[in-house]
């Protein structure tokens, strides 16, 4: 059985005659439990550095591993098929780009007619509202006019009835 520092720190000694002395035994016991710390410290470290370099020399191992020989082809070959790569790509590059223009084009002509659809519909509210407004005008030009006559002919009578009872605003006394 694996003795422990808290063994150690919570051993208790019974008292018999003129034993030990207990301050002395207490102390002597903290200075072993304090090395067996340091111990049980400097065991773990050591087990670390043995992981680490364990993983190290699997890296290394494994670094080494033989290499495939590289085929080096003619010059004229590589050139030949860079050039084909390149021209294909220059291609589907313009490819991209023209498709990319013609539906920009065709984005372009759809926002401006639904634009230009938007413009009539309010142009058309627009006239009709006008057409309202201009009746409606109409109508008021009309009803003041006749008011205005209304109003004069109303106020000839009036004038006629005061000329015609004269009697009611001269003094007879």
């Amino acid at each position: 059985m694996a003795i422990t520092v808290s063994d150690i720190e919570q051993k208790e000694f019974a008292y018999k005659g003129a034993g030990y002395d207990p301050y002395d035994v207490d102390q002597y016991l903290d200075q072993i439990c304090d090395e067996m710390i340091a111990l049980q410290e400097h065991i773990t470290q050591l087990e670390e550095e043995l992981t680490k370099a364990r993983r190290e020399a699997e890296v290394a191992v494994n670094a080494v591993k033989p290499v495939q020989p590289v085929v080096v082809k003619p010059a004229e070959e590589t050139v030949g098929k860079t050039t084909q790569t390149l021209e294909t790509i220059l291609i589907n590059a313009q490819r991209l780009a023209d498709g990319a223009v013609e539906d920009a084009k065709r984005r372009a002509e759809d926002i401006i007619k639904a634009a230009q659809d938007k413009a009539d519909g309010v142009l058309k509210e627009a006239n009709g509202e006008k057409e309202t407004l201009e009746a409606a005008f109409k109508s008021l030009r009309a009803s003041a006019a006749d008011f205005r006559k209304n109003l004069l002919t109303m106020i000839e009578d009036q004038k006629e009835l005061l000329e015609s009872n004269d009697t009611l605003f001269t003094d007879k006394k």
